[in-house]
C-alpha cells in the first residue's frame, strides 16, 4: 500500500465489468475487449503524456485475511 492510499482523499471502488463495458477516469478511457478466467484484455486510451504503469501481482503485497 502506498502512501497515497492511507491519505482520506483516496477512496477505493470495485465494480463488475462486461466486455465492451467502458470506464472513463478523468481523461482517461478504459474499454473491457476481453475476459477468461482470471485474465482480462483492456483497451486503454489516454494522453500521450499520461503515465499509464503495470504492477503485476507477484510485486503487490498479499493482503491478510480478516481474523
Amino acid at each position: 500500500m502506498t502512501s497515497a492510499d492511507k491519505t482520506p482523499q483516496t477512496r477505493r471502488i470495485s465494480m463488475e465489468l462486461r466486455t465492451g463495458d467502458v470506464l472513463t477516469i478523468g481523461g482517461v478511457r478504459i474499454e473491457l475487449e476481453y475476459k477468461k478466467g482470471k485474465t482480462a484484455r483492456m483497451a486503454i486510451s489516454a494522453d500521450s503524456d499520461t503515465v499509464i504503469k503495470k504492477n503485476t501481482a507477484a510485486a503487490r503485497p498479499v493482503p491478510s485475511l480478516p481474523s
